[in-house]
């Protein structure tokens, strides 16, 4: 039985994506080449690659990400949760985070280089200050809805 960073992780990503965080900071004597000219790194890591969610310099990643581990994580290690049902939540976290990418995308904010949070606050932004018209305003409140349902799906099944 593969490990089950192999089973969970490589269906995930959303630690290395821009989803569950906007950025990673060097810690004290992290030697990640990563950090190299920088003390924190902006999501998506430019070390991961979305197609197969890996992790380009994975024997050398910074020392958070080394530590973090996800409640799919930390349950499916302990029982608590059957890889299965942990897997269905991933898929379900993903599904709302298409969905938003798309209703991001729709309207102009589509800066992959940014995290995802930071991209819908900028849409959030624009919009309050009259810049989206009329006919995108169905697209924003379906994003809305979905940026909300992403948050408590993150926040109940997948901050540690």
């Amino acid at each position: 039985m593969p490990p089950l960073t192999d089973t969970l992780c490589l269906h995930c990503g959303l630690c290395c994506n821009g989803v569950l965080f906007a950025d990673v900071r060097a810690e004290a004597g992290d030697r990640s080449p990563l950090f190299a000219d920088r003390p924190r790194v902006t999501q998506p890591c430019p070390a991961f690659s979305a197609g197969d969610c890996t992790c380009a310099i994975y024997r050398e990643r910074p020392r958070r990400c080394r530590q973090f581990e996800c409640r799919q994580l930390q349950g499916t290690g302990t029982g608590e949760i059957t890889v299965a049902a942990a897997l269905r939540r991933i898929a379900r976290a993903r599904r709302f985070a298409a969905k938003i990418e798309k209703s991001l995308t729709a309207l102009g904010f589509n800066n992959l280089k940014q995290p995802l949070k930071r991209r819908f606050e900028k849409c959030q932004r624009a919009a309050e200050a009259g810049l989206l018209d009329a006919s995108q305003h169905a697209r924003l409140a379906g994003l809305q809805l979905a940026m909300h349902q992403l948050n408590q799906l993150l926040a109940k099944e997948f901050y540690g």
